[in-house]
């Protein structure tokens, strides 16, 4: 038996003995056993963010799973505690920098804007008036104040020049200081190295069309290209950004699979969520270790309705990305140690221990977020939202009553 093996082993046992004494010294051994491991997954986002911080909220996870660990379902404790310190501080980063994710409607609608008000400008020698846009663009009123409103929080300056009324530099593409609070800090380090990736030549160009509003004949003339090179340079360009993404998420999914080593069947490939069989059988655990301890589950369940005219105008890859996103905004919504996974083709469940009648509030909570959330694009798509809550014991005597007594009602109805 290898070193690393025998070490491995000694921190099981530990593990074994301190779920069945909750001894607070055995606790502080185990924390030391894993220490390594700790460090190890922190590293991982090492330049997101101070690697001390991270370790320490790397130990919060690894405390939760040693108060949540079931030696009884099978799994080995380092296997579920790689999968909760990753998660941690995943989840830290994603509370530090919420992600707002622009859909395709509301670029276009945001160029439009731009591109009309910058001649209503020129035309009458002052800041066109959200009406006169409006009019001049054909658009509703409504969506024009929207852009103007948040136009600032998406422009983008050199982070590595000071900020200065008479910028005059717009070749770099980085990410500017209004923007950063918006952006998780694994999208700003992955737009930045793609940004950097590209020719200069194409960061010109979407500078030009994205950010000065500008169209391809005006950026050809500008640039000294034909118009066709522009078009050119622009499908590659946003191609090359699109890629490097897409890669980089999935790379980051394949690697919290392979750290975690979880049986088949636990994590949703597609959003990351727990699969629905996995999570009703948490369910199910949390109401039996509830029932011998007097305590309280809580359970919400959430349902996306409309999702077929979302697939029909944008196509099948729309639908897999909103249901990504809605499980990143669920999971960034609610506390650690909440466990939330797919429940039906287009929802989603989120189990909540330790939470009794307290389950409304979360409920309603939950209901303001999702509301701005859908307000901010998906809504506009025809995006609905059914939700509802229970909680055991109140709500049945295990898991699978306590989900079937969530009723799902309209979160329009609730709100109002």
């Amino acid at each position: 038996m290898s070193d690393t093996q025998s070490r491995s082993d000694i921190a099981e046992s530990h593990v074994l003995e301190y779920v069945r004494t909750k001894n607070p010294e055995i606790r502080d051994r185990i924390i030391g056993l894993y220490s390594d491991m700790v460090e190890r997954i922190a590293r991982r986002y090492s330049g997101l963010e101070a690697q001390e911080d991270l370790v320490q909220v790397g130990y919060i996870g690894l405390l939760n799973a040693l108060s949540l660990f079931e030696p009884s379902k099978g799994v080995r404790f380092n296997t579920y505690a790689t999968h909760l310190v990753a998660g941690a501080i995943k989840h830290h980063l994603r509370d530090r920098s919420k992600i707002i994710r622009e859909p395709a409607w509301l670029q276009e609608v945001r160029h439009k804007t731009n591109r009309t008000a910058a001649q209503l400008q020129q035309e009458l020698g002052r800041e066109a008036t959200p009406e006169e846009i409006a009019d001049r663009a054909e658009l509703p009123v409504t969506n024009v104040r929207e852009v103007l409103a948040t136009d600032d929080l998406f422009r983008v300056q050199s982070l590595t020049s000071p900020s200065s009324s008479d910028e005059e530099e717009g070749d770099e593409l980085d990410l500017a200081d209004d923007c950063q609070h918006l952006l998780s800090f694994e999208d700003k380090v992955v737009l930045e190295r793609a940004f950097s990736g590209l020719r200069e030549l194409e960061q010109k160009v979407l500078y030009l069309f994205h950010f000065e509003s500008m169209s391809q004949t005006e950026i050809a003339s500008q640039l000294n290209i034909s118009g066709n090179y522009v078009s050119h340079i622009m499908r590659q360009s946003l191609a090359k950004l699109r890629n490097a993404i897409t890669n980089e998420e999935k790379l980051d999914r394949t690697l919290q699979r392979q750290s975690s080593n979880l049986e088949s069947g636990v994590v949703d490939d597609l959003t990351g969520a727990y699969t629905e069989e996995y999570l009703l059988r948490r369910l199910q655990e949390e109401c039996s270790a509830a029932a011998c301890e007097n305590g309280f589950v809580g359970f919400v369940a959430i349902r996306f309705d409309g999702l077929e005219a979302l697939q029909r105008f944008y196509g099948p890859d729309a639908v897999v990305q909103f249901l990504t996103d809605a499980a990143d905004f669920i999971r960034g919504s609610v506390r650690r140690l909440d466990m939330v996974g797919r429940v039906g083709a287009t929802g989603f469940g989120v189990v909540l221990p330790g939470t009794g009648s307290a389950v409304a509030a979360v409920r309603e909570r939950l209901e303001g977020r999702l509301l701005q959330w859908l307000n901010s694009g998906a809504a506009k798509a025809g995006v609905s939202v059914m939700i509802g809550d229970s909680h055991y014991p109140q709500a049945g005597r295990n898991g699978s009553q306590v989900a079937k007594a969530a009723e799902l009602k309209p979160l329009e109805k609730r709100a109002a």
